[in-house]
């Protein structure tokens, strides 16, 4: 990834205004769900006359998806699933949880290390939301987790969604911070999971390249070289949006300790990424609409 799209999706992340945000919010929470989602297609219409450059990156992901002809629905329906994620963020972080059917599948992982007072790396992604996790997380503590994330990014948003769950908010640990990663490995040794997503990266971050839809990407190196540092288990996660009110929450194993040699350290964290980048990619063919990297993330603009 170059220079200008590694700022692409800080620059375009989050482009609706305070108002809206907060207009949401209310009508989420003073008049319900099936209203709220009817506001969807307005939003959808809005990014769609507003943003050519999130139309433009949808367009190159579902020509990779589908390997053919993408229609206005593709893009559509993308959009749709993106705002409709959102406007869930606020039923999760207020508790609402019985308005959804949520599935999940390999609980049984982490309740097993949970026994046994193991913490580790639970490895997500932007693909599907992350905040069905962290807000079931809080809501029953079946996991003691803590999220590793920039607030600067997004943070007309994440001021807005902190209000609404003080508790969620508190289990943020800012890479911004100069002890990060002293916090994060604290965190660990308490038992505690800590939550991060490996699929974007930073201008300064170390990167390795993976293959993901038929081309060669640029991913963080970060995720599995603290938890070479940490000797810990990686664990996955996926949270598919799949219509209505249903969502599917995905934990797999990737490994019960991460240990690299250090002579082949850059070779063996490049390995591991790319099982995680080869699981990302099941997911993504298994749920397409789900994909919310809305920037140029195979900078196919320039090929």
């Amino acid at each position: 990834m170059s220079h200008s799209s590694a700022h692409n999706w800080k620059n375009n992340a989050e482009r609706s205004n305070s108002f809206t945000l907060k207009l949401i919010c209310w009508i989420a929470l003073n008049i319900g769900r099936p209203t709220a989602r009817i506001i969807l297609y307005p939003i959808t219409a809005y990014f769609f006359m507003t943003s050519p450059q999130v139309i433009r990156a949808s367009k190159y992901y579902f020509r990779r998806v589908e390997q053919g002809k993408v229609s206005f629905w593709n893009v559509a329906k993308h959009i749709h699933h993106f705002s409709a994620t959102i406007l869930d963020r606020v039923f999760f972080l207020t508790d609402q949880y019985d308005k959804f059917d949520i599935h999940v599948y390999g609980e049984a992982i982490l309740d097993d290390y949970m026994a046994e007072g193991k913490g580790g790396i639970l490895l997500g992604s932007h693909h599907g939301s992350f905040e069905v996790l962290r807000s079931l997380a809080v809501k029953k503590n079946a996991v003691r987790l803590k999220v590793l994330m920039y607030r600067e990014h997004n943070q007309m948003i994440t001021r807005i969604f902190d209000e609404l769950n003080p508790d969620v908010a508190q289990t943020v640990i800012n890479l911004a911070d100069n002890d990060a990663l002293l916090q994060m490995q604290q965190a660990v040794e308490d038992g505690y999971f800590v939550g991060m997503l490996g699929d974007r990266v930073t201008v300064d971050e170390r990167k390795t390249q993976c293959n993901l839809l038929g081309s060669k990407v640029e991913f963080p190196a970060g995720p599995m070289l603290m938890a070479s540092i940490l000797k810990v288990p990686v664990v996955l996660f996926f949270g598919l949006y799949r219509g209505g009110n249903r969502y599917d929450i995905h934990f797999e194993r990737l490994t019960d300790k991460l240990i690299v040699d250090r002579k082949n350290r850059q070779q063996q964290v490049q390995q591991w990424t790319q099982k995680y980048v080869s699981r990302l990619e099941h997911y993504i063919i298994k749920a397409p609409y789900n994909w919310f990297n809305f920037y140029d993330f195979w900078n196919d603009e320039k090929k």
